[in-house]
């Protein structure tokens, strides 16, 4: 297990070397990495009780830093700007649980994937919505974070007539839009799965999980 991972992180640092690293340009030291991340998606990233930059991402770049001999630090942004800012020259890197998708590819360039992801749409354990496919979703008023590929495909809805416009709510943190869920303000909110099952468990929301349809529910006494 110890070789795959070396081996993993090797593949990674070559790529970032070679890809996201080369697309901006700060006044830091060559010796010093600028990442930016949004710290609102655990287990991925967050701040954690200490006011530290933790998670599974945070984690990995900092290995990555250490392993090519540079410092790295890492920089709070709201998602949606992480690009732009990279583009501009006022960060480095970004490791944000972001997907490699056909537009992202037009303005920056990606690692190897590393992590194969599933999407998770949360819903008040009280509220009278129950979702089976993907089509469900699109009966209930919905939140998203902008700039995701949530945001992406909940827009293309609304271009082609499926949906109306009042019906998604666009956050810029998406910790607002799983309060809004908690509260009952939103019917459902999309997000990548582990970050789903992490805010479910904590806020006793309920869970479905999807993959191109949703194929199976779990509740929140269950994610342990």
């Amino acid at each position: 297990m110890k070789k795959i991972v070396k081996t993993f992180v090797f593949v990674l640092c070559v790529s970032l070397i070679l890809g996201v690293v080369g697309c901006g340009k700060t006044e830091q030291a060559d010796d010093t990495w600028i990442v930016g991340t949004s710290p609102d998606y655990p287990p991925f990233e967050f701040v954690d009780e200490d006011g530290e930059f933790a998670g599974f991402d945070m984690d990995l770049i900092r290995e990555v830093g250490k392993r090519l001999g540079v410092e790295v630090k890492i920089e709070a942004l709201e998602f949606d700007s992480l690009i732009a800012s990279l583009k501009q020259g006022k960060i480095d890197a970004i490791i944000a649980c972001m997907t490699a998708d056909e537009e992202r590819l037009k303005e920056v360039d990606f690692t190897k994937p590393y992590y194969t992801n599933q999407t998770g749409v949360l819903v008040n354990p009280d509220a009278e919505v129950d979702i089976a496919t993907l089509d469900d979703v699109l009966k209930y008023e919905l939140g998203v974070q902008t700039g995701t590929t949530m945001a992406s495909w909940a827009k293309n809805q609304v271009d082609e007539g499926i949906i109306e416009e009042s019906q998604v709510n666009y956050y810029s943190d998406a910790d607002a839009g799983v309060d809004d869920v908690k509260i009952g303000r939103l019917d459902v909110f999309l997000l990548d799965a582990p970050v789903a099952h992490e805010k479910a468990k904590n806020l006793g929301l309920r869970l479905y999980l999807k993959q191109h349809s949703i194929k199976r529910k779990v509740n929140s006494r269950e994610l342990s």
